[in-house]
């Protein structure tokens, strides 16, 4: 798909086609709307859309605490991956993240998920360890890690 894709803060109409996106990308273990409502409420600062011919295409979330920031969430249409959208979010993050001084950027993910941890490595995230029963039984996490103070 073609198009300039623009990133920019969620706006509260954004959300149906958030869910949409959420749902289609996590199945049964999809947020609900109550919490992407809290995030919209309560941490908008870095709750980031992708937007392609004026349809919600993607979406990231971050949450800051101190020097430290949490990748909560990010997604992108399964109709539009491969396409440079979540590089594009996660760049932008990351743009934000330095301006306010973050030194490490965290976050969890499936170790059965190895399409999202080669993305995460290839932007540049480490693992640091693996987190037993993250997401229930059975289902463990890595810990990822992308050290911002470490850049030039």
């Amino acid at each position: 798909m073609t198009g300039a894709v623009q990133i920019r803060r969620i706006e509260a109409e954004d959300l149906d086609r958030v869910l949409e996106i959420e749902q289609s990308s996590f199945g049964r273990d999809a947020w609900n709307r109550r919490l992407f409502l809290a995030y919209l409420r309560n941490r908008p600062e870095l709750f980031l859309v992708a937007v392609r011919r004026r349809t919600v295409v993607g979406y990231a979330i971050t949450v800051v605490r101190s020097k430290q920031a949490e990748l909560e969430s990010i997604a992108v249409d399964p109709r539009n991956r491969g396409s440079g959208i979540a590089r594009g979010l996660a760049s932008q993050t990351r743009l934000e993240l330095r301006r306010r001084g973050v030194r490490n950027w965290w976050l969890m993910v499936d170790v059965e998920n190895e399409l999202a941890i080669r993305f995460y490595t290839r932007y540049g995230f480490e693992r640091v360890r693996r987190s037993k029963g993250y997401y229930g039984a059975g289902r463990d996490a890595w810990r990822m890690r992308y050290a911002i103070e470490e850049e030039a």
